[in-house]
């Protein structure tokens, strides 16, 4: 508000000093206020700038004597109409510097929120807030159960989007089964194929079903095979890529970090 007030100051001074000599006074009043030593800047449709013993000031004409708003052409539908733009001109302004704040707080707020929680132990982080990482995992809604449906409750979960066709799938398919065997009591793997049977030449150590319709893959984005979306034991996904990542030493580390932090 002072800055714009400076600025009004300087553009009255600049008109009023190319249109006429400088006016002072020995006294100017104002309502109960009376000023001294007055040198007038300048005016406008609604208000007199002056500076006074004291300082600066800038005062309403209409609050004037009748003698000077004469001599300052005081018009009062003229300053009335004035008054009225204004106001709808600072409602703008702090409308749009009150968005403007929000706007830089939330960026401030979000920026905040998605800063990649990175560490040894991390097999990857998040780039933007789409990302998955650190997200909960939604429901395994499936089609068809082509094992026993397995317990998931307090278990990392490995879901593992495959296709018994796909020659990356098959090889993925031997060290996917030897972590299954490792972590036999911490670590549930589950495979999740829109194929409706595996071929029985395929060794599958692990919890199978089917998404026929891709619903699963379509909601999380999956776009190639084979990807894997690993769970925490609370269901937070910590990663989501190629299996490659998930080695025996990566997914040990993992394992021992949360369940320490869900004991603490």
């Amino acid at each position: 508000m002072f800055l714009r007030f400076v600025f009004i100051v300087s553009a009255v001074l600049v008109a009023f000093c190319s249109s006429a000599a400088t006016l002072t006074l020995d006294s100017l009043k104002v309502g109960l206020v009376t000023y001294t030593n007055v040198t007038v800047l300048g005016a406008n449709a609604t208000d007199l700038y002056f500076t006074h013993a004291q300082g600066i000031a800038n005062v309403k004409l209409k609050y004037l004597t009748p003698e000077m708003q004469k001599r300052f052409n005081f018009d009062p539908t003229a300053a009335a109409e004035a008054e009225k733009k204004q106001s709808e001109a600072d409602v703008l302004y702090q409308s749009t510097e009150a968005k403007a704040f929000y706007d830089r707080s939330r960026a401030a707020a979000e920026a905040a929120d998605y800063v990649p929680p990175t560490s040894e132990e991390s097999l990857s982080d998040p780039l933007t807030k789409n990302s998955l990482l650190g997200k909960a995992a939604p429901a395994l809604e499936l089609d068809k159960w082509l094992t026993d449906k397995p317990v998931l409750e307090g278990k990392f979960v490995l879901v593992t989007f495959w296709a018994p066709w796909s020659i990356p799938c098959k090889k993925a398919l031997t060290e996917l089964n030897a972590l299954q065997r490792k972590f036999l009591n911490k670590l549930v793997i589950v495979g999740v194929t829109s194929e409706s049977e595996i071929p029985s030449d395929l060794k599958v150590e692990f919890a199978s079903a089917v998404d026929s319709k891709s619903k699963l893959s379509g909601a999380l984005g999956i776009n190639s095979i084979p990807t894997v979306l690993l769970l925490d034991n609370k269901g937070i996904i910590r990663y989501q890529g190629h299996p490659a990542a998930v080695s025996e030493k990566k997914l040990e580390a993992l394992i021992a970090k949360f369940s320490a932090d869900e004991k603490n």
